[in-house]
C-alpha cells in the first residue's frame, strides 16, 4: 500500500540526512567510538533511504572529523605513500582507537 505524501516524505528524510551528514563534525568530549557509532547512523539511515557514499568518501569524511591530534600523525606518516594508502593507515588508527575506548 502506497500512500500520498510517501515518497515527500523519503525525500525529506534523506534531505535532513544529507544535511546532517555534510555538517558532521566530532566534538571535543566526544569519544572516537561515539563519533564513529552517530557516523554509522546516519550513513545507515541514507542507506536505507537509497542513498549511499563510496568507502572513499567515508574514510575521507572520517578524517576530516579526525581532531588534530589524528590528523598529526597522519601527516607523519610515509610521504612515499599514497593517498589512498595514508587514508587506509589512518582509518586504521582511528579503529585500533575505537578498540582500545571498548576494552
Amino acid at each position: 500500500v502506497t500512500y500520498e505524501g510517501t515518497n515527500q516524505v523519503k525525500e525529506s528524510k534523506i534531505s535532513m540526512l544529507v544535511h546532517e551528514y555534510e555538517l558532521f563534525l566530532m566534538h571535543d568530549n566526544e569519544s572516537i567510538s561515539d563519533m564513529f557509532t552517530h557516523f554509522t547512523t546516519i550513513v545507515n539511515s541514507l542507506k536505507n533511504l537509497g542513498k549511499s557514499y563510496s568507502n572513499q568518501e567515508l574514510v575521507r569524511k572520517i578524517l576530516r572529523c579526525l581532531p588534530r591530534t589524528f590528523v598529526a600523525t597522519w601527516d607523519d606518516s610515509d610521504p612515499s605513500s599514497s593517498e589512498e594508502e595514508s587514508d587506509e593507515e589512518v582509518a586504521n588508527i582511528a579503529f585500533m582507537e575505537i578498540e582500545e575506548e571498548n576494552k
